[in-house]
């Protein structure tokens, strides 16, 4: 889709955006029942949810740059862009692959087409509907699991149906919450007061400053095993698309885990197999599929080496996938349960 250079940057979106909805549509309503809805963590059947939507609430803790900001609400609105006059490869892809994890619930009966008997998956649209911003940080640099679920209490607002992200600036020390200690991103449940079930959350640091060797590779030297290549980021800031990498990861983690969507999913028996076990057995699925395949960026990988991606001729940034207005990102690899193997944009 070319630019119209008298078009502002928002225009911009909102006419990708706007795009990718018309192009989607017909797809849209073959699965007017999807699997994965707003997170209540009701105990209602599945069948009973009505729409297949992860709403999201960001919290910024800390003073982040611009670029930062604009880049994770692009890589965003770029899970759900399908326009077919965007290049190839393109994130929703990479969602795509997300997505069909929801395939082992019992009740994809209803997504069966009755001509040709096969399963639609249910799409699942990623939308964020409040953001916070705390560039004071309220509960100090150095955090504990103490704040950390206070934080997690601020991000969910009073609002019953989101998904809490907590994205944590360059200056926040998070050690105590076991973040920089090989992974910068976090998915877990957390006691919020006032709620009988525990909440669950997606927590992001960025690793520009503290531990850019564990979490910013490719884009920083690393600390431990094979150094490799180092590369430009493709939005020019290290900062902003570690923050993107970390983030897809966590995204992924979290949608594909029964342990914290149980009450929104009806499981079969097929086994869950670990993601630090190396036989992965008859199983097609298997638990973390975005932190299974950390480092992995393109085919071909090998500790020290992204695998195949591409270099912009004209900024130098490397990436491997592509979302709203052309955007360029470099994005992890994520198991696909069908190839049994960590699937590539690229």
């Amino acid at each position: 889709m070319p630019k119209n250079p008298h078009q502002s940057r928002e225009e911009q979106k909102k006419h990708a955006v706007a795009m990718a909805s018309s192009s989607s549509s017909s797809s849209l309503s073959v699965i007017t029942f999807l699997l994965l809805a707003p997170l209540c963590l009701s105990r209602e059947s599945p069948l009973q949810i009505p729409n297949g939507t992860l709403n999201l609430s960001l919290l910024w803790y800390g003073q982040f740059t611009p670029i930062q900001k604009e880049r994770v609400h692009d890589f965003i609105e770029s899970l759900n862009f399908d326009a077919k006059e965007g290049l190839d490869p393109k994130v929703s892809s990479w969602w795509k692959v997300v997505e069909s994890y929801q395939e082992r619930f019992e009740v994809k009966e209803i997504y069966r087409q009755k001509k040709n008997n096969k399963t639609v998956t249910p799409r699942i649209k990623v939308k964020i509907v409040r953001t916070y911003v705390d560039e004071k940080m309220k509960y100090g640099k150095e955090l504990t699991i103490g704040n950390g679920e206070k934080l997690v209490e601020t991000a969910t607002g009073n609002m019953s149906k989101v998904m809490p992200v907590v994205l944590l600036s360059a200056q926040v020390r998070a050690h105590g919450l076991g973040l920089c200690n090989g992974t910068c991103q976090n998915t877990a449940l957390a006691k919020i007061k006032g709620k009988k079930e525990p909440q669950p959350y997606i927590m992001v640091s960025n690793p520009e400053e503290e531990c850019p060797g564990q979490c910013a590779w490719p884009f920083h030297t690393a600390d431990k095993g094979p150094r490799g290549m180092i590369y430009q980021p493709p939005s020019g800031e290290v900062g902003a698309d570690a923050l993107v990498i970390q983030l897809a990861t966590g995204l992924a983690d979290f949608v594909t885990n029964p342990a914290l969507t149980k009450s929104l999913f009806k499981s079969e028996t097929t086994p869950f197999i670990d993601a630090g076990k190396r036989n992965h057995g008859s199983s097609m699925y298997i638990a973390d599929p975005a932190t299974k395949c950390t480092r992995v960026f393109g085919s071909g990988a090998f500790p020290g080496f992204t695998g195949r991606i591409r270099v912009d001729p004209v900024t130098g940034g490397a990436f491997n996938s592509h979302g709203i207005n052309h955007l360029k990102f470099l994005i992890p690899s994520v198991w696909d349960p069908k190839t049994k193997s960590c699937w590539t944009p690229m």
